[in-house]
């Protein structure tokens, strides 16, 4: 039996304990098994399960649950829930529309998931404190449109994200094409609309309510002592800073996983939060499940699971004549590896390999690309594809029945949308 067999069945088997084993076994320590499966059967170096322990994301991770914490000890997030409480007549849609739309409007800022989700859950999370909502109806709709509405609007990372591209068609030598910032915002705006609509309208009726979380957190924090009015302004400084910093950490010269790092040791150092509610709300249990999930997810890459797809999905491809057809398999391949493996390896995997089928039948590459950019980039039935998802369900009490029941209409209208959209205006036959 090849390596690439074993990954297969250890991860097949690791699926199947994510769904009916959650209950008796946490889903991070289910992760961590697998992990020292693969180390054991040679399908994963141990310097490749080390390094996911040190990756940035995940030190980003803990960092902004810190930083995040430290601005919901403070009484200045509760005064600003209750004023958008009034102002909202105690409306939860337009409470929730609010915080969609601002999520929305960082994700265009902020080329990542995880650090737009981790501006806004802090400030929603005390909203639904103060509406005695659980933050369950709505941690999903924020996570979904961080992950799902990023890069789109001709901004700065859309820039970034446009000479990518042009440098996969440069590097492949079909220069026939080229990409423009406006192909990145005219590809993915009618997806970037279906998903704010869903998130307001839509994927809150399908949220669980977990009301016996909130009423938890009201007390514990009710407990507390308020901060002294120096911590008090160190508590929203600090947040507001590092929010600036995750804008302009280009400009600045730090990455985010920096600019986050530092905002939690001012938390820390300070005394906003004393040590045991800093190690609290690092949330330690979602971190090593993205750092499990990221080493199954680099196990699945290095055996040859990715590339033995692409083989596959290029001799299928060649052979349809129907543009709609043929655009549903460039979607739905990277869409449903990405739920299992890293979005952004997917994409480095997948977007050159549409180039190299698209130049081989003559065809249009900016579609299929556009559809492989939306695929790996929407990615929330499972933590393994980027470290939003166990960030969003940490926030909202999630388990994996709960990002299945509400993710399977949201991925359905996104691909249709998408697939009908950019086959439509990007057609490769």
């Amino acid at each position: 039996m090849n390596q690439m067999t074993i990954c297969l069945i250890i991860f097949i088997l690791t699926l199947i304990a994510f769904g009916f084993l959650n209950n008796r076994i946490s889903m991070t320590v289910i992760s961590l098994i697998s992990v020292a499966a693969l180390m054991l059967t040679g399908c994963l170096d141990p310097s490749d399960a080390l390094s996911s322990f040190s990756n940035s994301s995940a030190i980003l991770m803990a960092s902004m649950f810190v930083v995040s914490a430290g601005l919901n000890r403070t009484q200045m997030v509760h005064k600003i829930s209750a004023f958008i409480c009034r102002i909202s007549k105690g409306s939860f849609t337009k409470v929730l529309a609010g915080y969609v739309i601002l999520t929305c409007i960082l994700a265009q800022f902020i080329p990542s998931a995880v650090a737009c989700f981790s501006v806004v859950f802090p400030l929603a999370l005390a909203v639904c404190r103060e509406m005695k909502v659980a933050p369950s109806k709505m941690m999903f709709s924020l996570g979904i449109t961080a992950i799902g509405t990023v890069i789109t609007l001709p901004l700065s990372s859309a820039v970034s994200e446009m000479a990518r591209i042009q440098g996969f068609l440069e590097a492949y030598e079909y220069t026939d094409y080229s990409m423009t910032i406006m192909d990145i915002t005219y590809a993915k705006l009618p997806t970037m609309i279906a998903i704010i609509l869903m998130a307001i309208f839509v994927i809150p009726h399908f949220a669980p309510d977990h009301e016996d979380i909130v009423t938890a957190e009201i007390k514990q924090q009710a407990q507390q002592e308020p901060l002294s009015p120096v911590r008090e302004a160190i508590g929203y400084l600090t947040f507001l800073a590092v929010l600036l910093g995750l804008l302009f950490s280009s400009v600045i010269g730090l990455s985010t996983w920096q600019v986050a790092f530092i905002g939690a040791l001012v938390i820390a150092a300070s005394g906003v939060l004393n040590k045991k509610e800093v190690i609290e709300s690092m949330n330690l249990s979602m971190v090593l499940l993205f750092v499990g999930t990221l080493a199954i997810g680099t196990a699945l890459s290095t055996t040859g699971v990715a590339d033995l797809i692409g083989d596959h999905l290029s001799g299928i491809i060649t052979g349809l004549h129907n543009n709609y057809l043929a655009g549903l398999v460039f979607f739905l391949v990277p869409f449903i590896l990405t739920q299992f493996m890293l979005n952004l390896g997917i994409y480095s995997i997948f977007a050159p390999l549409y180039i190299m089928i698209c130049k081989s039948m003559g065809a249009n590459p900016i579609g299929p690309i556009m559809l492989c950019m939306i695929a790996a980039m929407t990615a929330f039935f499972t933590p393994l594809a980027t470290p939003a998802v166990p960030l969003m369900m940490g926030a909202g009490n999630y388990n994996m029945k709960d990002l299945a029941k509400m993710g399977w209409l949201p991925m359905i209208i996104i691909t249709v949308v998408s697939v009908g959209w950019i086959m439509t205006v990007y057609p490769i036959f």
